[in-house]
């Protein structure tokens, strides 16, 4: 019998403890399970950087390079609460050229993380319903008075890395 109760104590021990491994935050994919969000995160994902394509040239991707692409966008979500913390995009350029003399090719390239800070306590699903609604791309986010691309103008014009 004892054995029993002690077994039962290590067990809702260790249940904490595993979840403190995971930590307080995940990835806006991995929420609330591993993977849930997968499908709807990358469409997120490819939604924004088809807009990107569609505003860059025209708007704030002028500069050094001519060829500008968003590589990834992810979002950090508060695993207990459910709730969008911050979420950054993660954008490469290249600028090529060929030497007219020895033919070699000439790579210019830089890349910028830019980071979208959230207003606390959005939760996952507002956060989603926001961007998929009709020119939700460019809506301002929940609790906040500006969208995603508006973080983008002021950190593209930093040199990239």
């Amino acid at each position: 019998m004892n054995w029993n109760r002690w077994r039962c104590g290590v067990l809702l021990l260790l249940v904490p403890l595993t979840a403190l491994a995971r930590g307080t935050h995940v990835d806006l994919i991995n929420h609330p399970t591993q993977e849930a969000f997968w499908d709807r995160a990358y469409a997120l994902e490819s939604a924004l950087a088809q807009a990107f394509d569609r505003l860059c040239a025209d708007t704030f991707c002028e500069g050094d390079y001519s060829n500008y692409r968003v590589l990834e966008f992810r979002c950090a979500v508060l695993a207990h609460r459910g709730t969008v913390q911050r979420c950054a995009w993660v954008v490469a350029a290249s600028e090529l050229a060929v030497h007219p003399d020895t033919g070699q090719v000439q790579v210019d390239n830089g890349h910028w993380t830019c980071p979208v800070e959230m207003q606390p306590g959005v939760p996952v699903e507002a956060f989603f319903a926001s961007l998929e609604a009709p020119d939700g791309l460019m809506a301002p986010l929940p609790g906040l008075d500006h969208g995603l691309f508006e973080v983008l103008p002021d950190c593209l014009q930093r040199r990239g890395a």
